[in-house]
């Protein structure tokens, strides 16, 4: 657990903002590439990543492994892949040089390891050129493959998230936002926390506030980033706004591969939106009802051919059914084949 402490100062300054941008979701890709259980809502996206990228061997992945490296502040936020890239050229070797430095006590502080960072074996992007070069390159490449082709979705998504909050904090003030994030966020005023398990940090803002950046890609623990050439700039907190397999699938399908309109076309347009609904979370025929606006007979019908189709699992708790999906409803919400790759 993270537990990050706000004084009134901190509360007025805490805002939130709608993107970091799309080279900010390319160090998240590359952080969730190489995290294992990442699979069960990235599975297939993760391969396509892994297919057509040369991420997989490529040695500085190794620099967005355990998400210590802070290349955020280092790029700023930036509307275009380009900017950001650019961002990333123009910087300074000493501040590229002490994000390197703060990684390595990061993976200490957080995490108590003190093995030796492979980050920190490949090349020198601080000082010389020709490695921040290829940096720049590999994330380009990077992008182009695992990022760009859903931009524009998780884009609108994301902005569709900023607004809610955005909309909580004019109306009813910043701590009703804080109490009004997703789940894994938890406001006891005056600490946010987030996650769950024994503290693994405690971070003051000491007046800087923070800043919320909502997150497609964002998979990593808890972790803040803070400006090492500006003190006065708010502590960066990003938070995912992909929690379900269908969020991932509605996010995360190769545009023009048809993955979502054959769905649609083997279950038919109701059957397909329940099998969304259910990806949503676990749900009772009642709230499944409620979920595609439809009669609790409707919704059981439905719920039933999912299930005998083997994509959601139904038990009983109490005096209710629960409905859920099964391994092969998710692969098939998150436009793969069989479940987890493999063959039948």
């Amino acid at each position: 657990m993270l537990r990050i402490h706000f004084t009134s100062e901190d509360l007025v300054r805490t805002r939130i903002s709608t993107t970091w941008g799309p080279l900010g979701e390319t160090f998240f890709g590359l952080m969730t590439l190489q995290q294992p259980n990442a699979g069960a809502m990235f599975g297939g996206w993760r391969r396509r990543a892994n297919d057509e990228s040369v991420a997989p061997a490529h040695p500085a992945s190794e620099l967005f492994r355990e998400a210590a490296l802070d290349l955020f502040t280092v790029t700023g936020q930036a509307e275009s892949v380009d900017a950001g890239l650019e961002a990333l050229r123009a910087a300074s070797a000493d501040h590229l040089q002490a994000e390197l430095i703060s990684a390595v006590e990061s993976r200490a502080r957080y995490w108590d390891r003190t093995t030796p960072w492979a980050g920190t074996a490949w090349g020198d992007p601080a000082h010389d050129r020709g490695d921040r070069r290829e940096l720049v390159d590999f994330l380009a490449d990077f992008h182009r493959v695992a990022v760009a082709p859903y931009w524009p979705r998780i884009e609108a998504r994301l902005r569709a998230e900023h607004t809610g909050h955005a909309r909580t904090f004019a109306e009813h003030g910043v701590e009703a936002m804080l109490a009004g994030l997703p789940p894994g966020f938890r406001w006891r005023s005056p600490v946010l926390e987030i996650g769950r398990g024994p503290v693994v940090g405690d971070v003051k803002l000491d007046g800087r506030g923070l800043l919320l950046v909502p997150s497609a890609f964002c998979r990593t623990r808890a972790m803040t980033y803070n400006s090492l050439v500006d003190d006065q700039s708010p502590v960066i907190l990003f938070m995912p706004v992909v929690r379900t397999v269908s969020d991932a699938a509605a996010l995360l399908t190769v545009p023009g591969s048809g993955t979502l309109k054959r769905l649609v076309a083997l279950l038919g347009r109701t059957r397909a939106h329940a099998l969304d609904a259910i990806g949503h979370g676990p749900c009772t025929t009642g709230q499944l009802a409620e979920r595609l606006a439809a009669s609790p007979a409707t919704a059981s019908e439905h719920a039933t051919v999912l299930r005998e189709a083997g994509l959601i699992a139904t038990t009983r708790h109490g005096s209710a059914v629960l409905h859920a999906l099964t391994p092969l409803g998710e692969a098939l919400l998150n436009g793969e084949s069989t479940p987890s790759g493999r063959g039948v």
